[in-house]
């Protein structure tokens, strides 16, 4: 057998292997956390330019709008902690110049 067919034959092996069925969960269970995201809304409010609105009475589109702001607002806070690190990062690089710089100066003269 060549090399070639060799890697034929453990591709088409490993391929049967993953065609296998996957088990899917039982459609209760998996209606179960919507229920409870369902429960946990009720009696929720958000508060949008200083009014405050009841979340289950708002369109499917204003919710949409409110998770993009919510996601919008974590990355945002994130990228400013990323930015803080780096400009710390940046700080001591700068320190370390002056550094090698005021050694450099106090060898030349």
């Amino acid at each position: 057998m060549t090399d070639t067919k060799k890697a034929a034959d453990t591709k088409k092996t490993a391929a049967a292997k993953t065609k296998a069925p996957a088990k899917k969960a039982p459609a209760k269970k998996a209606a179960a956390p919507k229920k409870a995201a369902a429960k946990a809304s009720e009696g929720q409010q958000v508060t949008i330019n200083d009014k405050t609105y009841p979340l289950d009475a708002l369109s499917d589109n204003a919710k949409a709008q409110i998770n993009n702001l919510r996601a919008t607002d974590r990355l945002i806070e994130e990228l400013e902690l990323e930015l803080a690190v780096a400009r710390t990062a940046r700080s001591s690089y700068a320190e370390a110049l002056q550094g090698e710089l005021d050694t450099m100066n106090t060898t030349l003269q």
